[in-house]
């Protein structure tokens, strides 16, 4: 893992077509969510706290892309890191950088959706202070997820 990190990114609009389609590929395969590439341009992403890429420098292995809702709320749009460095704390402390900059703007809340069988995800949010507000039926591909929601922790509370 070493030589990666969470780094605040450019508009999407300035990347280039190889970059947007490898991370279209990594929220695939992480998520089984399929976006276009003009689609994943168009995402109102935060300038001020919503554009996280977890890279080496030559390539992205992650992302944490949230847009503000209001004066207060903001919504997490997606949140991927590649499959071989789940578990090992590298989301959670993308989700602490994020949390970090967006209460320095005045965000205290946070909203999200999650595939119900997601269940490292699910724990992640929940330690966090995020539970279930409505079911999503068939939203991820024939899958179910959750809406959840809460405050937005910097840190994991203790449970």
């Amino acid at each position: 893992m070493s030589g990666l990190n969470w780094t605040q990114v450019s508009s999407l609009n300035e990347w280039d077509s190889n970059r947007l389609e490898k991370v279209r590929e990594l929220i695939l395969e992480t998520t089984g969510e399929a976006y276009e590439i003009d689609r994943l341009q168009d995402l109102p992403l935060n300038e001020e706290f919503g554009r996280w890429v977890l890279t080496d420098g030559k390539r992205d292995r992650g992302i944490l892309w949230v847009m503000r809702l209001s004066k207060q709320s903001a919504r997490v749009l997606a949140f991927s890191v590649a499959n071989e460095l789940q578990g090992n704390g590298i989301g959670a402390e993308g989700w602490r950088r994020f949390a970090m900059a967006a209460k320095t703007v005045g965000i205290r809340t946070v909203q999200l959706e999650v595939r119900q069988d997601n269940e490292a995800a699910i724990g992640m949010y929940h330690r966090r202070g995020l539970r279930p507000r409505g079911r999503i039926v068939g939203f991820y591909r024939g899958h179910d997820g959750w809406l959840m929601r809460g405050p937005l922790l910097v840190e994991a509370a203790s449970q």
